[in-house]
């Protein structure tokens, strides 16, 4: 998996973050310091840095830019104001966003710069086929369909206000820019987010105008952005705006939107007038679903421009690549399938490209070489006792006397630690179910979207059940109640329960010590607990399709190693001035801190060894039976 580091001032930012991009890369959090970040003494241990700019640096943004370029790493700024943003130029290692994004922008931006990355890891070949010259391609056939592209042209010499609409990715800056670019005369562009619209933002605006007329340069293109986002406040104060923009003759105004502006008018949520005053012509963008038949056209497209600059000949898809993709629903549409098409052609570099081939995300499995040069996300201050080819174990549960006898005293389980898993594990699908609910009012009539709903919002929603179940079932456990067990057999009967999760992971477990029966004196119910939810949160982390390895060879003690899925991020602690205040925490998942508890109870102990980049290590030590 990819790894990705955010540094943000602010906790929500952080956490955010993390949520949306991690079932995907794996994702480290960091404050900025009170020194600020020594970008210049980084070393290449992340694949992308994504940097919270806060609002005092915003007149330093071109240095910022100059200094994040010579990072070995991508680069994504979040930033406060559109026109901070203006002033960063996107290159092939370093891009911007502007705050507040949704899932959608962050997912497209992270994508971009990590396909970027692998096709020029040292040259910015991107910003260069972004140049405005360029742009006139984006009001062709096929990144529009074929009738878009004939209105474009006819719109594009008109000196109407003209709305570009759409859903997320089907390219309204693009063309908004295209069509600019393709003005009779030179003409200086003033851009409007209309999402951070305020009085102080126009009169800023205003005055941009103001220099265009006081130049006697050629009238000026305003493009309003994200014009569906706008407040009812914001809306107001745009119209009033654009009352007084009249004044300076020959302001064209170029608009776009992601959702159908006049549904929000119908429904009371759009300014009628404003809408009315942008709208005198329209240009719906159709979503790459209905394209279908478009998409191996726009794919070829794609292809044939990233092939140039990778050094890919001639680059075709087989006719079970071409189907893969026109059956995939991209919700990101246009932006979702240049991304993909650019990241399968820096990763495989080859000419034909078949349905295997295309890579619709970092997962593991196309990234396995990456995870040998990871190493634990510890400090290495942590990790200097550490001593190659020794396991390396940590101890969770009670203190051991001399003779190896467990006290039987257990420490209680930190609750602020459950909490912050439990909200954790809980918000990962809550992201989820809230995104596709935001989107349902619009794509309700679209039959895939529902099937998909139905899939993905109902797996989660299990999900959660399951934790709260396990939650419910711990707070039932009072003090144990210890009796001779066989440990073998509750250890079967913990594998029987979790048989359908192994086989949809297609995990394989091997026994060494099969056919030795030892018995524990242990609460029964407690440790059917414990073998069931610390084997289901190792089919979790487990990578897919490998062998989990079970000894019980010796007595009281289970052992359970298995390879995981991601490596850990290497130790990044050298970007900022200081290392973490709390070094020796570690996070576990709540299954594992759950079952951790009981085993304390019962007088054992549990340990881990995480020293391997590669596999991992569980041990739980149960008090032996006497006979």
């Amino acid at each position: 998996m990819k790894r990705i580091l955010v540094i943000d001032e602010s906790e929500v930012v952080r956490e955010t973050l993390a949520l949306i991009l991690g079932r995907e890369f794996v994702v480290a959090k960091r404050a900025l310091g009170t020194q600020g970040l020594p970008l210049t003494d980084t070393h290449e241990d992340c694949d992308l840095l994504i940097l919270g700019v806060s609002p005092q640096y915003g007149l330093e943004a071109a240095s910022i830019v100059r200094v994040a370029a010579q990072l070995p790493f991508a680069v994504l700024l979040l930033v406060d104001s559109k026109s901070t943003a203006r002033a960063i130029e996107d290159t092939a290692r370093v891009g911007c966003l502007t705050k507040p994004f949704n899932p959608y922008e962050l997912h497209e931006k992270v994508g971009q710069l990590l396909a970027r990355r692998l096709i020029y890891p040292t040259t910015d070949v991107v910003a260069q086929a972004r140049e405005p010259r360029n742009f006139s391609r984006y009001l062709e056939f096929p990144y529009l369909s074929r009738s878009a592209a004939t209105m474009v042209r006819r719109f594009a010499t008109a000196r109407l206000p003209l709305l570009i609409y759409g859903e997320i990715g089907c390219g309204q800056d693009r063309i908004a820019a295209g069509i600019h670019a393709l003005q009779s005369v030179s003409r200086r562009r003033v851009s409007i987010n209309a999402a951070e619209i305020s009085a102080e933002y126009l009169t800023q605006k205003g005055l941009e105008l103001s220099e265009c007329q006081a130049l006697k340069a050629a009238p000026a293109t305003l493009i309003i952005e994200n014009l569906d986002k706008s407040a009812a406040s914001g809306q107001s104060l745009l119209l009033h705006f654009l009352d007084d923009a009249e004044e300076q003759s020959g302001v064209r105004c170029l608009a776009t939107a992601t959702a159908d502006l006049l549904e929000k008018v119908y429904r009371g949520d759009f300014l009628e007038a404003l809408y009315f005053r942008l709208a005198t012509l329209t240009l719906k963008l159709l979503p790459l679903r209905q394209r279908s038949e478009d998409i191996p056209i726009v794919a070829d497209w794609f292809a044939r421009n990233y092939g140039g600059v990778i050094g890919v000949t001639d680059p075709v898809f087989s006719p079970e690549a071409k189907d893969r993709l026109r059956n995939y629903l991209w919700f990101g549409n246009l932006s979702e399938l240049e991304t993909v098409i650019a990241r399968t052609l820096a990763l495989h570099r080859k000419s034909y490209i078949e349905a295997i081939d295309l890579l619709f995300d970092f997962s593991a499995d196309t990234q396995e070489s990456d995870l040998r040069d990871l190493t634990e996300f510890v400090p290495a201050s942590v990790r200097s006792d550490i001593v190659p080819g020794e396991p390396q174990f940590q101890v969770y549960g009670s203190a051991r006397s001399a003779n190896g006898s467990a006290n039987g005293h257990a420490k209680s389980v930190d609750l602020n630690v459950v909490i912050h898993e439990l909200a954790h594990e809980l918000k990962n699908p809550m992201v989820t179910i809230k995104t596709f609910a935001q989107l349902l009012g619009d794509r309700y009539q679209d039959e895939n979207f529902r099937s998909r709903f139905q899939e993905v919002v109902g797996e989660d929603i299990e999900r959660m059940d399951d934790l709260l179940e396990v939650m419910i079932e711990f707070a039932d456990f009072g003090q144990p109640r210890r009796s001779n067990v066989v440990l073998q057999e509750k250890l079967r009967e913990a594998l029987k329960e979790i048989h359908n999760e192994s086989d949809k992971r297609q995990l394989r477990f091997e026994w060494k010590g099969n056919g030795v029966a030892h018995e524990v004196k242990i609460d029964e119910s407690q440790l059917l607990y414990v073998l069931k939810n610390v084997l289901l949160a190792t089919l979790s982390e487990a990578r897919m399709g490998s062998e989990i390895e079970i000894d019980i060879t010796q007595r009281g003690v289970v052992s359970i190693a298995f390879l995981r899925e991601g490596a850990r991020v290497a130790s990044i602690t050298h970007y900022l001035n200081g290392i973490s205040s709390r070094p020796n925490e570690s996070i576990l998942p709540l299954r594992i801190l759950l079952a951790k508890q009981l085993v304390e109870r019962n007088g054992g102990q549990f340990l881990m060894d995480q020293s391997d980049n590669e596999r991992d290590i569980v041990r739980m030590e149960f008090p032996v039976a006497e006979h």
